[in-house]
């Protein structure tokens, strides 16, 4: 996987080298097209209705879907803006959630090891072999668990390494670094380990259980067919997906990036997480143990600077990012690229959460402000407000009309 880094920012998200332009541009005329639900108790569908619209104009992205979840059930959705040109965003649009695919992955090793299939402490070596990494004593150290929870002493991606070779940055399990290449590994590991397909087991074990079909780990499917959507740049200019992220033309699953997905079929994901934690206290302390800290780094440190509410407590469990204010928990991933953007949330205790997907590489901006209004985490809301500032060096001021 060839990537290139995009920004420091909220997910450690990556573009694909070589990216072609299309010739069409940001149509401000289109931006204005929404479609959403019923109106639901306890949330102003009227103001999205009345606010994406500008954000997406702002903002330079194509389009947004958004599905709510109150009770570990969806209560609404709403599309803005297109899916691609001349095209209006929909249900059934298929949005590229980027580095959200780690939840799925870490969800399917999670119960796997919850059946007694994998074990989440076992060294990977002894079933998966690396052409770089084996040849260090201390890759015989890296287990599911380390891998997951980005402690594995890796960067992110081979691109990162001088000599373009994934390695040790530093001794496993002595601090964080987020890394897209363990996550790949931990999957392997699964894979190997039990002589089947790890897509397969994903649908065997987490997806079909849940009644999720429209999802997909990181290549195209043919019930996808004129309903990818279209990724926008920086500039408001549409790109060639497959050109973008050149993995999408391959039949091979990802397990880091590029996760394909429907709003109403990761909100049912999203129900799942909820749900089946309910009777199962592994799954419930593999999501909600903090196993690395992001007190002091330099990219998610609240820093008192950022005169926003830090969280008492937050780092990284087993492929969540874990999040407490006072008595208030979120479990949470993001995902971000150089065409698309997607933010993904559930409270554990009450089931209330969201997924937001953008196809524009300026989603963080319009994500932020929907979590803003969405109202159910302002803590968080605030932090993403203040790291945007932070990492792109503008003024982004609390929304005045934020519930």
């Amino acid at each position: 996987m060839h990537k290139y880094l995009l920004i420091p920012l909220i997910g450690f998200v990556f573009g694909a080298c070589h990216a072609q332009t299309d010739t069409r541009t940001f149509n401000p005329q289109s931006a204005v097209q929404t479609q959403t639900t019923t109106p639901v108790s306890g949330i102003d569908t009227t103001a999205f209705d009345r606010l994406v619209p500008g954000w997406i104009k702002t903002h330079k992205v194509a389009g947004v879907g958004i599905g709510v979840i109150r009770g570990g059930e969806l209560v609404w959705t709403g599309y803005y803006g297109e899916q691609a040109p001349d095209v209006p965003a929909n249900a059934k649009t298929v949005f590229n959630t980027a580095s959200v695919a780690k939840t799925v992955t870490a969800e399917t090793l999670l119960v796997l090891s919850e059946k007694g299939l994998i074990d989440l402490d076992a060294p990977i070596a002894d079933h998966v072999t690396h052409p770089e990494l084996s040849k260090d004593a201390r890759y015989g150290k890296l287990t599911p668990r380390l891998l997951l929870s980005h402690r594995a002493g890796l960067l992110n991606w081979a691109y990162e390494y001088e000599n373009g070779r994934l390695g040790f940055d530093h001794d496993p399990d002595t601090r964080f670094s987020y890394s897209g290449a363990g996550i790949q590994l931990a999957a392997e590991y699964a894979q190997t380990k039990l002589g089947q397909d790890f897509e397969d087991l994903t649908f065997e074990h987490v997806l079909t259980p849940a009644g999720i079909t429209e999802m997909s780990m990181g290549h195209r499917e043919s019930w996808m067919r004129r309903r990818l959507a279209k990724p926008m740049n920086a500039e408001g200019r549409y790109q060639r997906a497959t050109r973008l992220n050149p993995g999408l033309r391959a039949q091979s699953w990802q397990a880091s990036d590029d996760l394909l997905i429907t709003i109403p079929a990761y909100a049912q994901f999203l129900k799942y997480v909820y749900e089946s934690a309910q009777g199962s206290e592994s799954l419930k302390a593999g999501r909600e143990t903090l196993l690395t800290d992001f007190t002091d780094d330099p990219t998610w440190g609240c820093e008192p600077e950022m005169q926003i509410t830090c969280p008492d407590i937050y780092g990284h469990s087993l492929g969540w990012q874990f999040f407490q204010f006072g008595p208030d928990t979120v479990l949470k991933h993001s995902g971000n690229d150089a065409g698309e953007n997607a933010l993904a949330y559930i409270d554990p205790k009450n089931g209330d959460g969201a997924i937001i997907a953008v196809n524009g590489a300026n989603g963080w901006f319009v994500s932020t402000r929907i979590l803003e209004q969405l109202g159910d985490q302002p803590h968080v809301a605030a932090y993403y407000r203040a790291l945007i500032e932070k990492h792109y060096g503008v003024d982004f001021p609390p929304l005045e009309e934020a519930r």
